[in-house]
């Protein structure tokens, strides 16, 4: 698939200072990797002899193995479409350098050396061997496209790694070649730093750990291979597995490249003088990975935290109650539907009172049935408000929209776009006056989702004096009351979980069928997939349509995907003009705002 690359990290079996016995079990892992997809996979550090050999590194006999072996290994593999990388202690001169080979085609492409020795309570490696030298430049390897680079194991624990430095050279993963010891604690802290650099230098980071065979005299070494994804762990091994592993895992390199462009600060700092970079280009066609599975819901999957729906109002809140202490208003006006949208901002606005010690009485919900207005929802609208503990008020709309519709001459039975947007405009226009009456600020409800498709009335939902719901996503609506359902008592609890369960409908025609969102628009769960990948990922019409297939396999069928995918493109760039005015709002995930996350002409 566009973009998508297999990574791994390998804990091989080590056999402590025997490098041919070393390079037929690398050769057995790199084929295993092969086989599975993998287009590029790092050994541990000093892998070809043993980190553990002490001042057996002195020796030529174990020197000219060891060189011999990584030979054997790149002649062994030269016909398998991947790269490897290999550790092994390389003699120059007088020095013996704690290196890394990089392998392909049969050939050594390149040899990264350590920086960074640590000579502290277990390890002592400036006694056998020598830094790289000051002025060697910083290796990038471009494989066919795929970049990346090299570091070894301490390299990743100074102040300023290398990779940190190689980032600006545009890499896609970095690959780090440990043989890091194992005390209690380490492995955590070992998997922290690595999820800190991904995040940090917005790209994959593999780090390969020493295990089986390493660990002697007084030092253990638990073998546990990790993969992070930008600040994420997505593969790691079993510590002190015992048995060789190979952790792997699908990158999309070109989605990390559209995030480095759009919202790292990877870019943003002023190089450091005198760094040297240095690319190195390999010939060579690696094999495109294509995910078994891929995340349905990348909002959520991205929140990364236990209770993020607790975290999500306390940012609505904390938004609109710095907004009305700086308005110096102590009152709020909402319009509720008995719908998810106007539920959550219900949630929100409330908490917003809570935070800023005022009653909930403070908050007036409005019900404002319409044409298309059931009684269940009008109900369940006026019951939501009660539980919650706000004001509520009830204004019908239906007099006074017939009575607009006949004064611009609107034909009676004709159901149109004018018949609709009428009462979405009308029910603003009634927030925005008791709002005043009130001294009250009007709380918008549309959610991102509507924003991003333009499914909201110009001037009508789409205007508010505070829109705390404009960076949540549809899907992340209704998960959410669903959580916040499970931990209040009843009547509350019933109450979300219903409103969560309801088909959506604006609820703006006649008749249930009329109403429906997603029978117009399609699914927003692919929506919001499609929405994610396109901005966040910079993902093309053709790739969205590839990762909705995978991750909807057996759900929505390919009809379905690429009819809702044509809606989507279609919809996004003809509603921008809508998103050039919207009201302020937290940002929470996403935001479509221009003075946020997105900024684009109306007309492109």
């Amino acid at each position: 698939m566009q973009g998508f690359y297999r990574i791994a990290a390998a804990a091989p079996r080590l056999h402590l200072g025997d490098p041919a016995a070393n390079a037929k079990e690398l050769v057995r892992l790199a084929k295993d990797a092969a086989r599975n997809g993998v287009a590029a996979i790092a050994f541990p550090e000093l892998c070809l002899t043993g980190y553990t050999c002490g001042d057996m590194f002195f020796r030529d006999e174990l020197l000219t193995a060891a060189s011999a072996a990584a030979e054997t290994f790149a002649a062994k593999t030269a016909n398998l479409p991947l790269v490897s990388i290999v550790g092994l202690p390389v003699a120059e001169g007088p020095a013996i350098y704690n290196a890394a080979a990089v392998v392909h085609g049969g050939k050594i492409a390149g040899i990264v050396r350590k920086r960074a020795l640590p000579n502290y309570g277990e390890y002592y490696e400036r006694r056998q061997f020598t830094p790289a030298p000051a002025d060697e430049p910083l290796f990038i390897f471009d494989v066919g496209g795929f970049r990346f680079g090299v570091e070894i194991c301490e390299d990743l624990w100074t102040p300023v790694p290398p990779s940190s430095l190689m980032a600006e050279g545009g890499v896609d993963v970095v690959f780090n070649l440990s043989a890091s010891t194992d005390f209690l604690g380490k492995s955590q802290r070992r998997q922290s730093l690595v999820e800190q650099q991904s995040l940090r230098l917005g790209c994959a980071y593999a780090m390969a750990c020493a295990g089986s065979g390493e660990s002697s005299s007084d030092a253990v070494y638990g073998g546990c291979p990790v993969i992070a994804v930008e600040g994420r762990t997505v593969a790691t091994g079993k510590l002190f597995n015992g048995a060789p592993q190979i952790v792997a895992a699908d990158v999309d390199v070109a989605a990390a490249r559209h995030r480095r462009r759009s919202t790292s600060s990877v870019y943003c700092s002023h190089p450091i003088p005198g760094v040297r970079r240095q690319l190195v280009a390999v010939a060579a066609n690696l094999p495109a990975a294509t995910p078994s599975t891929i995340p349905r819901s990348p909002f959520l999957d991205e929140c990364g935290e236990d209770r993020w729906w607790r975290s999500l109002l306390d940012i609505q809140a904390a938004g609109l109650a710095r907004r009305m202490a700086s308005a110096a208003i102590g009152r709020l006006v909402i319009g509720v539907s008995g719908g998810a949208d106007s539920a959550l901002a219900l949630l929100g606005a409330s908490a917003a009172l809570d935070r800023l010690g005022l009653e909930r009485d403070n908050l007036l919900a409005v019900v404002m049935p319409g044409f298309g207005s059931t009684k269940t929802t009008q109900d369940r609208a006026v019951a939501l408000a009660e539980a919650v503990g706000v004001s509520v008020r009830v204004v019908d709309i239906r007099e006074s929209c017939r009575k607009h519709l006949s004064d611009i001459g609107h034909v009676k039975g004709v159901h149109d776009i004018a018949y609709e947007n009428a009462q979405a405009r009308e029910r603003t226009q009634v927030l925005m006056d008791i709002a005043n009456m009130e001294r009250a600020l009007v709380v918008g409800t549309g959610d991102l989702s509507e924003i991003a498709l333009g499914w909201n009335t110009y001037n009508g939902d789409h205007m508010s004096m505070y829109q705390i719901n404009a960076s949540v996503p549809k899907t992340m609506v209704l998960a959410a009351l669903r959580l916040v359902a499970s931990e209040f008592e009843e009547p509350l609890g019933d109450l979300l979980r219903q409103i969560a369960s309801a088909p959506i409908t604006p609820e703006l025609l006649p008749g249930a069928a009329a109403n429906d969102s997603e029978a117009r628009l399609g699914p927003y769960e692919l929506h919001d997939f499609f929405l994610f990948h396109y901005l966040v990922d910079g993902a093309s019409a053709d790739k969205l349509r590839e990762l909705a297939r995978i991750a909807f396999a057996g759900e929505h069928s390919r009809e379905e995907v690429d009819n809702t995918l044509a809606k989507f493109i279609r919809r996004f760039h003809a509603a921008q003009y809508k998103r050039n005015c919207v009201p302020d709002g937290p940002k929470i995930t996403l935001s479509l705002s221009p003075r946020a996350d997105w900024r684009m002409p109306s007309d492109m």
